[in-house]
């Protein structure tokens, strides 16, 4: 969006100004949207732990032998975010996102909440509530006729990102993992298949703020940071594999330069990773998301990105 590059590069600047200018081209596409089926189930022991499905009307437009179930973890830099915001474009957002990959690729989509700080979160607790999501996908949907076969895939955008980087990266996790990972597919089950990264701080750089010592823990911003974690079990010579699982990074143009930074960092430094980096043209830190289901070819572009990495990283 052109009035996206005078707001600049600033996380704070650009958010109010970014959700006003998408907010009625989402608003038009609401009786679109809200056609998709959508149900809300509870994942975990906290009040917080509530999961939204959107469910396709239509199978795969691939020739997926398996259901190709989407997790998304929405950012909010620890202190906010909802799966539904109820303050925003008739509360439309996250429930595009689930449209957009439900009804054009018929992929099924999980949204959760996770726990903030106004919760009691702190390291490794967005990773202890993915890996709360995914035992729920393999104890509940994967009940479901014709998800007896998941392939599963996350996308995390920031914060959310931070937690998917350490679920797949810190050791509390590794028996998790090792139980959905898996080169090739030999029957069925969930199967972990690919994880999107989007426009996520990998480290803070010299950062040291209240938030992030709060998260992360006093003195320890860089040591519990993906790049940290990855970092750390390097040195242990307990580096993570991830036979199977195909990693995308992806940057918007206009994000902040420490994201570009650490993201070239963690790409390098995770040399056993089937990894990939991409720039998202036109868009900054918060207008991805907001894109989907505008209509639009140029906003919903790297959502069709998206969906080809799905796509690739599918079993066949």
């Amino acid at each position: 969006m052109d009035r996206l590059k005078p707001l600049g590069r600033s996380i704070d600047d650009v958010l109010l100004p970014t959700f006003a200018a998408y907010a009625q081209f989402i608003i038009d596409k609401e009786s679109e949207i809200r056609s998709t089926r959508r149900e809300t189930h509870k994942y975990g022991f906290s009040p917080r732990h509530q999961l939204d499905i959107y469910y396709p009307d239509k199978e795969p437009v691939a020739p997926f032998r398996a259901k190709p179930v989407l997790v998304f973890l929405y950012g909010g830099g620890f202190v906010g975010g909802d799966r539904v915001n109820q303050g925003f474009a008739h509360s439309l957002i996250f429930g595009n996102l689930g449209h957009f990959f439900a009804s054009h690729y018929g992929f099924t989509v999980v949204i959760p909440d996770y726990r903030l700080i106004s919760h009691g979160a702190k390291y490794p607790s967005g990773g202890e509530d993915l890996k709360l999501v995914v035992d729920w996908i393999k104890a509940n949907l994967s009940q479901q006729q014709g998800y007896e076969s998941i392939d599963l895939f996350f996308l995390g955008n920031s914060a959310g990102g931070i937690h998917v980087s350490t679920y797949l990266l810190a050791p509390e996790f590794k028996e998790s993992r090792e139980v959905i990972i898996a080169e090739e597919r030999t029957g069925p089950g969930v199967m972990l298949r690919g994880a999107v990264l989007l426009g996520v701080p990998f480290h803070w750089g010299g950062d040291d703020n209240a938030i992030l010592r709060a998260y992360l823990g006093e003195g320890k911003i860089y040591e519990n940071s993906a790049l940290g974690i990855l970092e750390r079990e390097k040195k242990k010579g307990t580096e993570p594999t991830l036979p199977g699982v195909k990693i995308s990074i992806l940057v918007s143009e206009l994000d902040p330069d420490l994201i570009y930074d650490s993201s070239k960092q963690f790409k390098e430094e995770w040399k056993s990773a089937d990894i990939t980096y991409d720039v998202l043209e036109g868009h900054n830190h918060i207008s991805p998301q907001l894109g989907l289901s505008t209509g639009i070819e140029k906003e919903e572009a790297w959502g069709v990105q998206v969906a080809e990495f799905i796509k690739s990283g599918a079993t066949r």
